[in-house]
């Protein structure tokens, strides 16, 4: 593997090999793509003539054209089709100034973490808390009691600096006690009490036990914490192999075979673990901020109420665009380090990441700047509108829930009708389809909130639900509840499973597209939301004890950076490979579990440095009213 001159490229070609219409599948899996790749230095400056009919666009908008008697008389293969060549310019990139400042921001908070935990271990160390002061008079003097019990030894200055006990001095008794020199800590002034707090809030030895608590309080929905690590474990598996998929794959075979397994489209539908978290995000702002509603007698300050979620999501996720877009560029020097970059765009539209817009503008998803945030752009336009719905469902439910219910009927309405006019394919994972096709869906349909909110509104429904009865208010005969398990497992299951036919060469009409597009995603958010009423309310049996179990609650402190993370993780992952991937279970496999692990790793960091000390910050200076 050469890395020396101005580009590194990957060479995909087709060996030359004949085919009978006799052969069968199986014999045609292991010669059909029998690619192979060639590592090659190429100046850009020069141009090489070639015999293959093949034009090879590299990444750096500069056409190559290789050599067919060269690569013949170098490797002794004789070629038919070269099938592409992936390029990066200057892998080994100068140290610009925007690296040197985010890499200064990143330490600069790494030492205030490093500092703050010292600081914290020595103020509640044994050493710090015997530091004691004696008692000061109305004019702030020091003084000592004049009456003390006979033959009592008295510490001398240094001893009421370093609070050490001198040998020989006698244990008192209560009677000697009070008459004896009380040296106390004196009490924090406010602005020292404040600069502790300050500091404290980036202390590790005070946001670690947080993180890895397993303890819950009574009154949350312990099942949530398992369902939402699995929904996240869900939406790595999918992107792993979405992600994996748009690199050069040695045998593509193998991936349409995938696609055609019964049991693979519990990743090719991986897409409705994000229904999952819109279900409970619905739910969670419905549930909590009814109960605040009550608790203040229908008086909330609203500017707090959106400053609180902005303040939670925005600063993480600052912090994640800053290290892919001026750090990561440094670590990939593989052919794919450029063909799988997403910060491309990043530059002229990072800002509306921050705004929440980045699933309206830019148009196109293809110009996204690290795109796999477009369900954060979502989940802040619903939670913007939400006190729409949550004012009337507090004073007037039922116009509440007609208006939830309106909103349902609308999204439904709008998504199929533009199913229809596009003709999508319930199949969105099918690549036997235009590929054009699916970059249209995600920018008509899956980036977009008048698409996606029904889940949502599901959600919320449950959330007033659960706020109105309390537990173990609601009682449901066990047929009653069976009958409820198996319909909301079925919806579920047909939900993932009903569009294998469109996998297997059997594609549904546009009516039948229209009637899964339109209604999938309100019916999942149906399925989930029993599941959570189930194991809330006393109905959940073996199940509500797995999601609800303690374990969960760590993992589940750490979704939201994971979910920013992970895409980076692979990306990573990809931009070192110096070869074509190969697709077979037992890779992806390894795959998935160490991108989890790394990306579940580098998500407490991120949440022990930026995420728990913010929102220690915000406890301090908010006020609590």
């Amino acid at each position: 593997m050469s890395s020396f001159g101005p580009m590194f490229c990957l060479l995909v070609m087709s060996l030359c090999f004949s085919f009978s219409s006799s052969m069968t599948h199986e014999m045609m899996r292991g010669m059909l793509y029998g690619e192979t790749e060639i590592h090659l230095p190429i100046d850009k400056s020069e141009q090489i003539s070639a015999e293959c009919n093949s034009t090879l666009q590299n990444l750096t908008d500069k056409t190559a054209i290789l050599k067919d008697e060269g690569l013949e008389n170098m490797f002794h293969i004789p070629l038919a089709n070269i099938q592409s060549v992936i390029c990066t310019s200057h892998p080994h990139h100068r140290f610009d100034w925007k690296f040197k400042l985010t890499l200064t921001f990143f330490s600069l908070l790494f030492l205030l973490v490093v500092l703050s935990s010292l600081y914290h271990a020595w103020y509640h160390s044994q050493a710090c808390k015997s530091v004691q002061y004696a008692p000061l008079d109305e004019q702030g003097i020091l003084h000592q009691h004049e009456n003390n019990s006979p033959g009592q030894v008295l510490p001398d200055a240094s001893a009421s600096i370093t609070a050490e006990v001198l040998p020989g001095t006698d244990i008192r008794t209560d009677e000697e006690e009070s008459n004896t020199v009380r040296f106390q800590r004196r009490k924090e002034g406010p602005y020292l009490k404040i600069f502790n707090q300050i500091v404290f809030s980036f202390a590790l030895p005070q946001n670690l036990p947080k993180l890895l608590s397993v303890k819950v309080s009574k009154e949350s929905i312990t099942c949530l914490h398992g369902i939402r690590v699995i929904s996240m474990l869900w939406v790595i598996l999918g992107h792993v192999f979405s992600i994996c998929s748009t690199t050069a794959i040695m045998n593509p075979l193998t991936g349409l075979v995938w696609l055609s397994r019964y049991g693979f489209l519990t990743v090719s539908n991986a897409f409705f673990s994000v229904d999952s978290f819109f279900v409970m995000s619905g739910l969670l702002v419905t549930y909590i901020t009814l109960k605040q509603l009550k608790k203040r007698q229908g008086k909330i300050p609203w500017h707090w109420f959106y400053f609180h979620r902005y303040w939670r999501l925005s600063p993480a996720l600052a912090a994640t665009m800053l290290f892919y877009i001026y750090i990561t560029p440094y670590f990939g020097h593989g052919p794919y380090a450029e063909a799988v970059s997403v910060r491309s765009s990043c530059p002229k539209y990072w800002w509306t990441n921050l705004l929440y817009i980045n699933n309206f503008y830019p148009i196109s998803g293809n110009t996204m700047c690290i795109p796999w945030v477009w369900y954060l752009a979502n989940d802040m336009q619903f939670f913007i509108i939400s006190p729409l719905i949550l004012i009337p469902l507090y004073y007037i439910p039922w116009v509440g829930l007609c208006l939830i219910g309106t909103l349902c009927l609308a999204s439904i309405s709008i998504t199929g009708v533009l199913v229809g006019i596009y003709d999508f394919p319930a199949a969105s994972m099918n690549f036997q389809t235009d590929p054009q096709s699916h970059a249209s869906f995600s920018d008509v349909i899956y980036n977009k909130p008048y698409c996606r909110i029904t889940p949502y509104l599901a959600g919320m429904v449950l959330g007033y639900i659960l706020y109105k009865y309390p537990k173990k208010s609601i009682k449901i005969h066990w047929t009653v509840a069976l009958t409820a398990w198996i319909v909301a497992c079925g919806i579920g299951y047909a939900c993932i499973y009903a569009v294998y036919p469109n996998y297997n060469g059997h594609p549904w009409s546009r009516a039948g597209n229209i009637l899964y597009e339109a209604f999938c995603r309100f019916a999942w958010g149906v399925s989930l939301t029993w599941v959570i009423f189930a194991c809330h309310y006393g109905y959940g049996g073996w199940v509500n004890s797995f999601l609800g179990h303690p374990l969960w609650a760590p993992l589940g402190r750490l979704t939201y950076t994971a979910y920013l993370l992970h895409p980076i993780m692979i990306l990573l992952f990809i931009s070192h490979e110096g070869t074509v991937m190969y697709l077979s279970i037992a890779l992806t496999s390894f795959y998935f579990a160490g991108i989890t692990l790394i990306s579940y790793g580098c998500a407490a960091i991120l949440s022990l440095m930026l995420e728990f000390p913010l929102v220690g910050l915000e406890k301090i200076f908010l006020p609590r009213n």
